[in-house]
């Protein structure tokens, strides 16, 4: 382990508050939510009827060649990829793409190809499937294109562990670069919105049971919270080792300065992350928190935060930007990465919205209402899976 500096010099947001780094920092700024009635399929034999889609989308806006057939996940992840290689000011045809790494995370993958290929074999039978969709029903069919389309024959890898995968996937990208095999990594995640996941995710009791009255959906740490609200998106990053990027003259965001990944707490994933840190996690001035408005994560991370951050639990700003993005998934940690390098970058830590009595009594210093002004030097985004899987990343930034 060399112990490489990796810092983030790209990104790509494709989301229902905005697409691309502008439209994305100032609906954050705004507390613009993306949540809304579902627009793409009938939920009318659900009680659930809020999500956050991506609208006035086009992808063949980000297209390097004209495509036959995409799933709507790889849509978005196509747009993200052309974002961040934009915003990054790479082009790869200039690059040896051989050494430029590739790791992609989705929790459900290719899932509206899947339910439109195999709904037609058990309904009508295999022979009135349709050909051209099956390549496109499996879990790394988006990442493999990514790689055919941009000539990446190098490294890359394809996460599908839940809620954390796209934080796993920049935590491998950090552990890669900062070990020396790859001076530069494409990162990040992406989930789409089908009826076969959102009908899945309400019969499993998951969806706020949202219906136009009563409680506000998606609600993180309020004592009304009642589930979650699903959305959808991606989110791909550059991470590089810095003296490559010093040597491109390009601009730094932040740098990823560690990380923590663990199967039974949360806690122990945030004081792996910034052990580094003198104070450890009470140096942090900002927490982007995994809640989602579901009582069980909500609270799991709610005694994670009161654990790691003991006597300082009252004095770091933690806030939820799920009432915003949705339960985006797969593209979660690559995301609420990007708001957490938005903080950074504007000096505002984005608030909860609907959080109105916080439940419990634990002293945490939730920002609600319309945010705080505060400059962020150093910002821990926190990710959680209902299984129990947990990931940290620590977000620094250098004069």
């Amino acid at each position: 382990m060399t112990g490489k500096r990796v810092v983030i010099t790209g990104v790509g947001p494709v989301s229902a508050i905005g697409i691309g780094r502008d439209a994305f920092f100032e609906a954050l700024k705004n507390g613009h939510s993306g949540i809304g009635p579902v627009a793409a399929f009938s939920t009318d034999r659900l009680t659930s009827k809020l999500a956050a889609e991506v609208r006035g989308f086009d992808v063949r806006e980000y297209l390097e060649t004209e495509k036959a057939y995409l799933d709507r996940a790889s849509q978005l992840a196509f747009a993200a990829m052309s974002l961040a290689l934009e915003d990054g000011n790479l082009n790869l045809k200039e690059m040896d793409r051989s050494a430029i790494g590739l790791i992609l995370g989705s929790a459900v993958g290719c899932l509206e190809s899947a339910s439109l290929f195999f709904g037609d074999f058990l309904e009508k039978g295999p022979r009135f499937v349709k050909p051209i969709i099956f390549p496109h029903t499996y879990a790394n069919t988006t990442i493999s294109l990514l790689a055919i389309e941009y000539g990446l024959d190098g490294y890359h890898l394809n996460f599908a562990s839940g809620v954390t995968s796209s934080a796993s996937a920049l935590l491998h990208a950090y552990d890669r670069i900062r070990a020396g095999r790859n001076p530069l990594v494409l990162a990040g995640g992406v989930d789409a919105l089908s009826p076969l996941l959102y009908e899945g995710y309400e019969r499993a009791g998951r969806l706020s049971p949202h219906d136009g009255g009563g409680v506000e959906a998606c609600s993180p740490f309020d004592a009304a919270h009642n589930g979650a609200v699903l959305g959808e998106g991606a989110g791909l990053l550059v991470l590089e080792e810095w003296e490559h990027a010093r040597q491109r003259g390009t601009r730094i965001y932040g740098e990823i300065s560690g990380g923590g990944a663990y199967g039974d707490t949360m806690a122990r994933a945030m004081r792996a992350a910034c052990r580094d840190l003198p104070g450890g996690v009470a140096d942090l001035d900002y927490i982007s928190a995994a809640a989602n408005g579901s009582r069980a994560l909500d609270r799991a991370e709610t005694r994670a935060l009161r654990e790691a951050l003991g006597e300082s639990a009252g004095n770091v700003p933690v806030s939820s930007v799920k009432p915003l993005l949705g339960e985006v998934l797969g593209a979660d940690g690559a995301l609420r990465t990007i708001a957490a390098l938005g903080a950074m970058e504007t000096g505002f830590v984005p608030p909860t919205l609907n959080l109105k009595q916080p439940d419990g009594a634990e002293p945490l210093n939730r920002v609600r209402d319309q945010g705080i002004n505060r400059a962020v030097s150093k910002a821990l985004v926190n990710s959680i899976d209902p299984g129990g899987n947990a990931v940290s990343l620590l977000l620094t930034k250098r004069e």
